[in-house]
């Protein structure tokens, strides 16, 4: 699955896109060995925390993409214009919150930096690369935007995560997944592993509705990057169950 191990331990791998006009991906897996050190999974006194219902606020509008694959930038930016990230640093660089063309360039040049420091060949401008998850939170952290993340490997750190803020989340994106029904949910279809997968995406988690009879009936509502026109204006919603078992394939979360 790999293509490459560097020196310093990480393992990345380009992840081939087979998109939809106007519902570009363009997510690439970047694992750095050193970052298991930042788990939620090691804070014993987060993961004793009882779960609980959320729905974060999202101060900025939902952003659009277009033919562009820079999701992980407009996952990255979403989260900055995510309460309570907002409050303690998006306002301070997102200077005009309510204006989807200003956060759309923000997405990109976030996008364009990631480029430039994630192990892919080729930039932004003028190479169309995609990026990582990973690359965002770094140059975010380069920046000083940020002063540092944290990620989960399972089920139970990524709903922790989610008690504190909204969560960016890489996962391989399935061609049933780009039709969600009226509800907005992408994965009604049971034999949506069938449909194949497109390519790699990133996505803002915001929301979670917890299911206190079955909890891979849980519900986690996501902010997506194509338009208002696109799922539940602009959002999706998708069931624990179908989290866990990409788990099983690709699946990266992170929190600012």
């Amino acid at each position: 699955m790999f293509d490459g191990l560097l020196d310093n331990g990480i393992l990345y791998h380009r992840i081939d896109e087979d998109p939809q006009p106007g519902m570009r991906l363009g997510r690439h897996l970047k694992l750095d060995a050193r970052s298991l050190a930042y788990m939620v999974e090691n804070d014993v006194q987060a993961m004793s925390t009882s779960l609980q219902n959320q729905a974060w606020e999202r101060v900025i509008p939902i952003l659009d993409q277009g033919e562009l694959g820079s999701c992980t930038g407009n996952a990255g930016t979403g989260a900055l214009g995510t309460q309570p990230f907002f409050d303690a640093v998006g306002q301070k660089v997102l200077t005009s919150p309510q204006d989807p063309q200003a956060g759309e360039e923000f997405a990109v040049q976030l996008y364009s930096d990631a480029t430039k420091v994630d192990p892919f060949s080729g930039s932004y401008p003028p190479d169309d690369t995609g990026s990582s998850g990973l690359a965002i939170c770094q140059v975010l952290k380069d920046r000083g935007t940020i002063p540092g993340y944290r990620w989960a490997r399972t089920a139970q750190g990524f709903l922790t995560l989610l008690q504190s803020g909204p969560v960016l989340q890489g996962m391989y994106w399935y061609r049933a997944f780009f039709q969600p029904d009226s509800q907005g949910f992408i994965d009604s279809d049971p034999n949506w592993k069938s449909s194949g997968v497109a390519g790699g995406h990133e996505v803002e988690a915001l929301e979670l509705e917890l299911d206190q009879q079955d909890a891979f009936n849980s519900v986690i509502t996501y902010a997506n990057s194509w338009g208002t026109g696109w799922g539940d204006s602009g959002r999706f919603r998708m069931r624990l169950r179908t989290y866990e078992q990409l788990a099983g394939v690709d699946l990266a979360q992170y929190t600012l």
